[in-house]
């Protein structure tokens, strides 16, 4: 039975998504050249493709006796012991995720009352770090969190932006009460939380486009864990795990930076677009030539920005519900992350607020789910979270992106638009008089220190190390923060490429005792 799935429901299933593909692009295509599809023989031979293809694959009993059937190999392969699992055929795993998810978006209704309570207990073991080993397919392990988030999210959750209509039989267990699965399941609460933290950095080698979707729907499913008390205890244990939390991240504030470049470059291009065809003279003086190569640019650029801001906007989320978090906040303000950390705000702050309105204004923001305002609201609620620290103030002053202007106009657009709380408000509104004060301190250091010997300073950003640490691959002398910073991106030592781990440097004590002795000698001590 299991073969019989694999080479015949699931080509089956594929087939009828690319029928469905063919229709939307054909639609697309002919509405482009102003004609209309009802009237066109070859998108009338595709629709009937289609209806044709959906009375055998969406057929209510054969999906009934898949999604049982599906269960039931869940089921056997949870009864295996550890070492025999991983000699499974991948395909079965794989199988059972396409199916779900396939289901879930063309006829979840025939999901009401199937119990697939073995699948969810499956996806949370092959997911944990326990059992990361035996699913080494990245492209299978998104696909995990792919069904954890279309069948076992709660559809009316604040961190669920899909319509979807999965039954709540699916996602809420009937032995607990009607809770959902995510929050009742004691493996669930035990290990599901870390496990997506090392979900979300695995989906890197999935591809361009995949990640941003798989990235975003573990968003959901983090924000969702996050406002439940049963995962609480999970969280509290992540950050204890230093260096695993560090990398993850390093990792969100990586793409947080490119994808709000790519983000805004796009809409000013899709913007300009739009223009140029609203103005039916303009566009139609130019050659069809012209216009197809404008167009083909203008659907890449749409193909760009469609799954990016929805990512963009989970990630800004995700910082800042993780950060009304103390403990890890206080990671956020490591030597080596609070300035990563600013520069990523500040370089978000300024694509929003100094960018001009107008060139951003595209048509039907919605259809790209942009939504400046909530954007900023959750920038700015970061922000206000970080005011009150010295060190995130300095770090602002250091910045390359801070200006006064910036910070002010950003207090006086979410004053004007009431987007946060009174609280936050007055936090946000108290930085740019802070973050003026440190920039005073930071000058005071800075001309205190701007004669040190080179040996003081640091060789790759000519800043005096706090920290400073000998490198045993190269015997270079670097400040620690300045190389945990750089190994976060890349494992190398930066002077001879050899393979350097963070546990391996060693502290140049000699060193920073001369440092500290011609230091208290500049301060007149």
């Amino acid at each position: 039975a299991a073969r019989a799935i694999h080479l015949g429901v699931v080509p089956a299933t594929s087939h009828h998504t690319r029928i469905l593909r063919q229709v939307s692009h054909t639609v697309m295509t002919l509405r482009q050249r102003n004609m209309d599809e009802r009237s066109d023989p070859n998108f009338n031979r595709i629709l009937a493709a289609q209806y044709a293809d959906a009375v055998t694959v969406l057929s209510p009993d054969a999906i009934s006796s898949t999604l049982s059937f599906l269960d039931l190999s869940a089921s056997f392969l949870l009864q295996m012991n550890d070492a025999s699992l991983p000699l499974m055929p991948e395909h079965l795993v794989d199988d059972i995720c396409d199916i779900l998810v396939f289901v879930s978006q063309m006829a979840p209704q025939v999901m009401d009352g199937i119990s697939l309570s073995h699948v969810f207990q499956l996806v949370i073991k092959l997911l944990s770090p326990k059992h990361a080993h035996t699913v080494r397919n990245y492209n299978l392990r998104a696909k995990l969190g792919d069904v954890l988030h279309d069948l076992y999210l709660p559809p009316n959750s604040s961190s669920n932006d899909n319509s979807s209509k999965v039954p709540r039989s699916v996602y809420c267990d009937p032995l607990a009460l009607g809770q959902p699965r995510l929050l009742s399941d004691n493996s669930a609460k035990e290990t599901l939380a870390p496990s997506l933290l090392l979900l979300y950095g695995e989906v890197e080698h999935t591809g361009h486009y995949e990640k941003m979707s798989h990235r975003a729907n573990i968003a959901s499913l983090l924000q969702f864990l996050w406002e439940s008390n049963e995962h609480r205890p999970a969280f509290k244990r992540i950050t204890n795990n230093k260096e695993s939390f560090i990398k993850f991240a390093n990792g969100i504030m990586n793409e947080t930076n490119s994808l709000i470049t790519t983000i805004m470059e796009k809409l000013q291009e899709i913007r300009k677009v739009q223009l140029q065809m609203a103005n039916t003279s303009e566009w139609a003086a130019l050659s069809n030539e012209q216009r197809e190569t404008i167009t083909s640019r203008h659907e890449e650029n749409e193909r760009e920005v469609t799954p990016a801001l929805p990512l963009c906007n989970k990630t800004l989320q995700m910082l800042e519900f993780l950060n009304t978090d103390a403990d890890i906040r206080a990671l956020f303000l490591l030597e080596e992350m609070c300035p990563r950390l600013v520069n990523m705000l500040m370089h978000v702050l300024t694509k929003l607020v100094r960018t001009k309105g107008k060139e951003l204004k595209v048509n039907n923001p919605e259809k790209y789910n942009f939504r400046p305002k909530e954007m900023l609201r959750n920038l700015c609620s970061i922000f206000a979270t970080f005011a009150s620290s010295q060190q995130f103030q300095e770090s602002c002053a250091r910045s390359g992106y801070h200006n006064t202007g910036l910070m002010e106009n950003a207090v006086k657009t979410c004053d004007k638009y009431n987007l946060l709380t009174p609280s936050s408000m007055k936090d946000f509104a108290s930085l740019p008089n802070r973050i003026e004060l440190a920039a005073k301190v930071v000058q005071d250091v800075d001309a205190l220190t701007e004669d040190a010997p080179d040996e003081f300073l640091d060789p790759l950003m000519c800043t005096y190390m706090k920290d400073p640490v000998i490198l045993p691959t190269s015997g270079n002398i670097i400040d620690r923060s300045t190389i945990t910073q750089h190994l976060l991106n890349d494992p190398h030592d930066p002077f001879n490429r050899e393979l350097l781990k963070i546990e391996d440097v060693v502290p140049a004590t000699d060193l920073k005792n001369r440092m500290e002795l011609w230091l208290k000698q500049k301060q007149g001590l």
